[in-house]
């Protein structure tokens, strides 16, 4: 009697795309990261590939965050607190500073959806999404802190510290301060490194803006020598990949304008310069085309926002939606801006239709602050 063949094998990796993306989909994220390990394929499908990341973040709803903070008093003792919901007002979860024995949080810094918080003596990294909380190991220069920066390399967390240190200037007889640059690299979430000492900064002499933008491995600083002087107005930049600094070109046809009427920012993954005086109804936004379209360094002016009605000389871009997010499909634009009007107003400004709406109706949130907004492109 013959035998009957055995059943034919299916191996995971070689059913339809759909149904792997189906599957993965399924796993919460705090598990999903694990899968990585697994195999080379699972990794480039979990981390590298942009489809399912689109699929992950439709179905269960990660992106985008909105991040509030406000202060509380507990047994006589300040403490800092967050809260993090979904755009319809849908909370993701709260926490209190004191939970890791740091209850004031000086600053606070993003990338890629994680927080990294600054108090005056520790720096955390916080996963709102899965709550999970990771230690930075302390800089011996944390009492001279100047500014941070937060960024995200190939996977790896980048954390750039820069502090100022006292020298003696023998040709002048004078005491002077040195801003100085160190950068600590962490792999993973949980990986523990020591820092690196970078150097001195090359524009220390300039370096008065701390606000930053965040684009494609590169930090971007605003510098000027002058308030009212636009001729010394310059472009620092950062390359997570090289640890280098660099200096990035200034539109050439810019107006007579003060470096604090200039904000950087990132908008659909370009680098760009919004400029609004407090009493101007319009803010005109400058973007930076890079050198794979035929431009280096070639700046145009993009967008202007048209702020009519907006009575607040205070107002800030947080973020930057690529895509209109509706219930079951997502529709292709140019995307939302959210903008921060004072310290309690807020809302969207639509850059197709020319439209500024205010949430601040869809979210109660009127005792809180309103901080980032947190965008998870990458899962871990």
């Amino acid at each position: 009697m013959e035998k009957e063949p055995p059943d034919k094998v299916v191996q995971f990796n070689t059913l339809p795309k759909d149904i792997i993306f189906d599957i993965f989909s399924r796993i919460p994220l705090k598990k999903l990261t694990q899968l990585t390990i697994v195999c080379k394929k699972w990794r480039l499908n979990i981390h590298q590939n942009p489809e399912f990341r689109g699929f992950y973040h439709q179905k269960h709803r990660i992106n985008p965050i909105l991040l509030f903070t406000k202060q509380v008093q507990i047994n006589e003792n300040s403490s800092t607190q967050f809260s993090s919901c979904y755009i319809d007002g849908t909370q993701v979860s709260q926490m209190l500073t004191n939970n890791f024995d740091q209850p004031l949080i000086t600053n606070i810094l993003t990338c890629n959806g994680i927080l990294c918080l600054l108090s005056k003596t520790h720096v955390f990294f916080y996963d709102p999404i899965i709550k999970k909380l990771s230690k930075i190991p302390n800089s011996r220069y944390f009492n001279c802190t100047f500014s941070w920066a937060f960024g995200m390399f190939r996977k790896g967390f980048k954390l750039l510290h820069f502090y100022t240190i006292e020298t003696f200037d023998n040709f002048h007889y004078c005491q002077m301060q040195e801003v100085m640059c160190e950068i600590l690299t962490k792999p993973s979430f949980d990986s523990q490194k020591d820092w690196k000492f970078i150097g001195e900064s090359p524009y220390n002499d300039v370096l008065g803006r701390k606000n930053y933008a965040y684009v494609d491995g590169k930090f971007y600083w605003l510098i000027g020598e002058k308030k009212y002087n636009p001729n010394g107005i310059k472009i620092m930049s950062f390359d997570l990949g090289m640890e280098i600094f660099g200096m990035v070109s200034f539109p050439k046809t810019y107006s007579d304008r003060s470096v604090e009427c200039l904000e950087l920012v990132e908008i659909n993954d370009k680098l760009c310069l919004t400029d609004r005086l407090p009493w101007e109804s319009n803010m005109d936004v400058w973007m930076m085309m890079n050198e794979n379209e035929g431009f280096p360094n070639h700046w145009v002016k993009k967008y202007r926002i048209d702020l009519m009605g907006i009575d607040h000389h205070d107002v800030r871009i947080l973020g930057h939606l690529p895509k209109i997010y509706g219930n079951d499909c997502e529709s292709e634009c140019e995307g939302k801006i959210l903008m921060k009007i004072g310290e309690q107003k807020f809302g969207f400004y639509e850059l197709k239709k020319k439209v500024y709406r205010d949430i601040i109706s869809d979210i109660n949130m009127k005792e809180w602050s309103l901080q980032l907004m947190l965008n998870r492109n990458t899962l871990f």
